[in-house]
């Protein structure tokens, strides 16, 4: 079975009444019963000037969820709102831009919790996936933690799926990434009949 073949049209991001708004420059991309909502640290500066995820210009983020299965087609970032409709999001621990994540406190990182959950609780994904190590092990509280899926997720009923940062300055070859985002397509699968 196609990853598309079963994907309803999802609301646009638009239609997230109830949850709190970004104190920052970009919106959260979700909808009701996404396959897969992704938690990055925080808008980079290019992003949110532009007002899109990902959009920093060496960012992979885009051709790595092309090139693993998780898009029918190579999107653009000003095509961000469009995700929902593919059962995919996008949403930040923190909301406030920064030109790098080390500008970002532990307690500021920690502090985005809470509105993390009340986004699950909303969108009640199949998969959270966690665009960088440091972003899963700042929303968890744990020293470390492996590539793929985890043992347990953070919230009861959602897997969640570390997959290395999309950033180009992220060192790890684009192949080795792009083996991670396909764990996210997988997991997908796996989780499609257990709802």
């Amino acid at each position: 079975m196609d990853l598309f073949d079963d994907v309803p049209a999802a609301p646009t991001a638009a239609l997230a009444e109830g949850l709190p708004p970004p104190a920052g420059p970009l919106p959260d991309i979700v909808a009701p019963g996404l396959d897969c909502l992704f938690v990055g640290f925080n808008p980079g500066l290019r992003s949110g000037t532009l007002g899109h995820h990902y959009a920093g210009r060496g960012n992979q983020f885009w051709r790595l969820l092309f090139e693993a299965g998780l898009t029918p087609r190579l999107y653009r970032p000003e095509e961000d709102v469009a995700l929902p409709a593919i059962g995919l999001g996008s949403t930040n621990l923190v909301a406030r831009a920064t030109a790098s994540a080390a500008e970002l406190s532990r307690a500021e990182l920690r502090g985005g919790v809470p509105r993390l959950a009340r986004i699950v609780a909303f969108v009640w994904p199949r998969v959270l996936a966690y665009t960088g190590k440091g972003v899963y092990l700042a929303a968890t509280g744990l020293p470390d933690a492996p590539w793929g899926v985890q043992d347990r997720g953070l919230f009861d009923g959602v897997a969640d799926v570390v997959v290395p940062s999309p950033s180009g300055l992220a060192r790890l070859p684009f192949e080795e990434k792009l083996r991670w985002f396909r764990e996210v397509r997988d997991e997908i699968g796996r989780r499609r009949g257990t709802r």
